[in-house]
């Protein structure tokens, strides 16, 4: 499964470069051979190098919807074709690429698990904050019953992050967390954030760079964190996703396995 992602996180950020690039050209038309050059590199890259560790990893129609905007690309490189044309294919290409990696998630079995509320001591000394805790796991839970999936997940990247800030309390020598090389960094000051600034996705680096959780939960992490987001309308909007009950319940299993890893208590301390 991690070899899968790390393919199409490849591919993510190679279209993303593109959009960058895109964003960049004032011209209407793409008349330059270096540009030209760029995006039909990364037309090929798609169909040369990453789309054959996927062809049996994610449905035929999920690959065809891949393919569509990157041929448009590489026919397009073939003459004076215009910016927008580019622009249209790239995004429509990011966005199948996203797609794929849900797919690539979804097609892992996923064992369901206890529903009780774990005790929370081990992370957190303090009740209120155990209390706290509690309160958004069986929050979680309650969302689901209610089929409410964009709730519940929002509800458990909460949880997470609730989770991995109490695991960084707990350090002793909290400077590890800066030493990592995942920390994220001030753009001004060059130097790494304060901890009150840090959001779920650094934990989730750092957390795997201090062996708090696996290589495969942080990659499933990352996508949790990513559904989240879907709590911004115009993000749901522009990228045409909708959450499911099925897809809330996945995450909710992959939620639980996070917590125990972080409850458990390996890893750097």
């Amino acid at each position: 499964m991690a070899d899968h992602h790390e393919v199409i996180d490849a591919a993510i950020a190679e279209i993303d470069r593109v959009r960058k690039l895109l964003s960049k050209i004032k011209v209407r038309q793409i008349r330059n051979s270096e540009h030209r050059d760029v995006l039909k590199a990364t037309a090929l890259s798609w169909f040369r190098n990453h789309r054959g560790h996927l062809v049996h990893a994610i449905p035929s129609n999920v690959l065809a919807a891949i393919d569509g905007p990157y041929r448009s690309i590489l026919d397009a490189t073939e003459r004076d074709s215009a910016r927008g044309t580019y622009t249209t294919a790239a995004k429509e290409a990011k966005l199948a690429l996203v797609k794929a990696r849900t797919e690539v998630l979804v097609a892992v079995p996923v064992q369901r698990t206890t529903e009780a509320t774990p005790d929370f001591s081990t992370l957190a000394s303090d009740p209120e904050m155990q209390a706290i805790l509690a309160r958004r796991w069986e929050e979680c839970a309650r969302c689901l019953t209610a089929s409410a999936p964009l709730a519940a997940t929002v509800m458990m990247g909460g949880l997470l992050e609730a989770l991995f800030v109490s695991r960084a309390n707990k350090l002793s020598n909290k400077a590890i967390l800066f030493a990592s090389t995942s920390a994220p960094i001030d753009p001004k000051t060059k130097k790494p954030l304060d901890l009150r600034q840090w959001t779920l996705a650094p934990y989730i680096d750092v957390g795997h760079d201090l062996k708090w959780i696996s290589r495969s939960a942080k990659d499933i992490a990352v996508i949790l964190r990513d559904y989240r987001n879907y709590v911004h309308p115009e993000k749901e909007r522009s990228h045409g996703v909708v959450l499911s009950l099925d897809d809330a319940t996945m995450f909710w299993e992959v939620t639980k396995t996070l917590s125990r890893e972080l409850l458990s208590m390996k890893g750097a301390t």
